[in-house]
């Protein structure tokens, strides 16, 4: 059994899915899905299956790269927030890191944005800063996955209660009835991985990541980095 969790980049959801992650409980394994990741029977990046077809096209797409996904549970971006309203957690900061983030949480980054800076040995998140964490730019969507990584790993280890953010019907959308099984099994010691074999390149005027030549011998992972 395996079920991919996507969380919404906008209320609701009548968006994409900014973040993907597997979970793979008969190998003790998450593996993060970057969201640029180009599925040619969409013609689209992967972050856009949901939101054209919901769970049925997003479980498609994820088995044209060789995933078998049993089912789904998508998170809409409310879920998040309010699951992360009150949370202090600290992360290890090996080195300063500037990045680019929207004026307020909600905004688009095309409309104005601001300077955020992490700076090392560590840092304490709270508030809009988690959220800068996991989602400010800087480089490609695979640095920000690294972030990610880091923060869900320190939220396991701390006890913190994923559930919440299923505290209300609308905040989530769920197809399969061992989802919440296999999320309950999730460890701070399962190996936290990046889908990999990818390479940048433009199709159709946008700036994608394709698997590599070895893709069609089955999905390949990066040995997670970002375990401190």
């Amino acid at each position: 059994m395996s079920t991919i969790v996507g969380v919404m980049d906008r209320p609701g959801f009548q968006a994409n899915t900014d973040n993907l992650v597997l979970v793979e409980p008969a190998c003790s394994r998450l593996t993060w899905i970057p969201r640029d990741l180009w599925c040619e029977t969409l013609r689209a990046r992967i972050n856009c299956a949901f939101n054209r077809g919901g769970h049925a096209l997003l479980v498609a797409a994820l088995e044209e790269h060789g995933f078998r996904v049993t089912a789904s549970l998508v998170l809409s971006r409310d879920a998040t927030e309010e699951a992360l309203a009150d949370v202090v957690v600290t992360v290890p900061v090996p080195c300063r890191m500037v990045f680019s983030y929207p004026l307020t949480p909600r905004a688009r980054i095309e409309d104005g944005r601001k300077e955020v800076v992490f700076n090392p040995p560590a840092e304490i998140l709270r508030g809009e800063r988690i959220h800068q964490w996991v989602g400010a730019r800087g480089g490609s969507d695979l640095h920000r996955i690294e972030r990610q990584k880091i923060l869900v790993r320190r939220l396991l280890e701390k006890g913190f209660d994923f559930r919440r953010g299923l505290a209300r019907q609308t905040w989530y959308s769920a197809s399969g009835a061992d989802c919440l099984l296999d999320l309950a099994q999730v460890r701070p010691d399962w190996a936290f991985e990046t889908l990999t074999e990818l390479a940048p390149v433009t199709i159709d005027g946008e700036m994608v990541l394709v698997r590599g030549r070895q893709a069609g011998h089955g999905h390949h992972h990066a040995a997670g980095t970002a375990r401190p």
